[in-house]
């Protein structure tokens, strides 16, 4: 009768990158310390003995080596380091996004400069930006309008962008797609302050008139005019308040203003009527 085959239980599947301790099956490996140094090559078993002993997990680091190569680590450490490494350089990494402005073919000047600024601080962030600038009924029988805008727009983000896609119709809508320049860095403000005094031309003061030798008549020295003396000031009249029979005239200058236009514009009534229409 033949010998019987020991069973051999089969380890559950890992999601461990590598292999370590007993799911290391192969007969012999190269041995490394937890200190570089390399131990040389040894029976699986005695290098987990080995493991046990120093307080470390027998890692596979190359499977595809001839016997493999096994490390000494702290493997529960070894992947938090992993996964911290892999976080930081997520985190450095940025993913680029197409970020869109959009405007009218009769968009004001300044607004036009803000929504500028803000597409040269998403170029900066190293994101692309599409232009589109949307034509609403009778504006797409004037689309050099639009067109003129682009061209401007160019110019103006031309500092930290290039173009990636060219000016296009798609239906209403006309776009322009612009690429962030690899090291372009914001433009310097003007400043509005230097601008005039640079442009301004120097001008001298004029030279000044000598003093004449000899002058009228007066208390001051020779050469120095005659002082003037101020003119009176005039009296302020009084404002009498007006009497009791112009009060009265003014009223019924008035009432003949009135019967002239009732006359005018209607005739069928006579001044009697007129008069006590007044009154009323």
């Amino acid at each position: 009768m033949p010998p019987r085959v020991p069973f051999r239980r089969e380890l559950p599947i890992s999601r461990d990158e590598h292999r370590i301790n007993d799911r290391i099956r192969v007969p012999r490996v190269k041995v490394v310390d937890e200190n570089g140094v390399m131990l040389g090559e040894m029976p699986t078993l005695q290098a987990l003995q080995i493991a046990r002993e120093r307080g470390f997990d027998l890692v596979e680091v190359a499977a595809e080596a001839r016997p493999p190569v096994c490390k000494l680590l702290d493997y529960g450490k070894y992947k938090y380091e992993q996964k911290k490494k892999q976080n930081k350089s997520k985190s450095k990494q940025h993913v680029q996004q197409v970020k869109e402005v959009r405007l009218r073919p009769l968009t004001g000047e300044h607004d036009l400069e803000t929504k500028l600024k803000k597409a040269q601080e998403m170029l900066l962030e190293g994101d692309k930006v599409l232009i589109t600038i949307f034509f609403r009924g009778r504006e797409q029988a004037h689309k050099e309008h639009g067109r003129a805008m682009m061209e401007k727009i160019k110019k103006t983000l031309d500092v930290v962008a290039k173009v990636e896609h060219e000016i296009s119709m798609t239906g209403p809508r006309m776009q322009m797609t612009f690429l962030p320049k690899p090291g372009a860095t914001a433009p310097k403000p003007k400043d509005p302050a230097a601008a005039p005094s640079a442009a301004a031309p120097k001008t001298q003061p004029p030279p000044a008139e000598p003093p004449a030798k000899g002058g009228p008549a007066g208390d001051g020295p020779a050469g120095s005019p005659a002082p003037v003396a101020p003119a009176p000031a005039a009296p302020s009249a009084a404002v009498a308040p007006p009497a009791q029979g112009e009060a009265k005239e003014g009223k019924s200058s008035k009432r003949r203003r009135q019967m002239r236009r009732w006359r005018q514009f209607d005739g069928k009534h006579d001044a009697k009527d007129i008069r006590i229409m007044l009154q009323k």
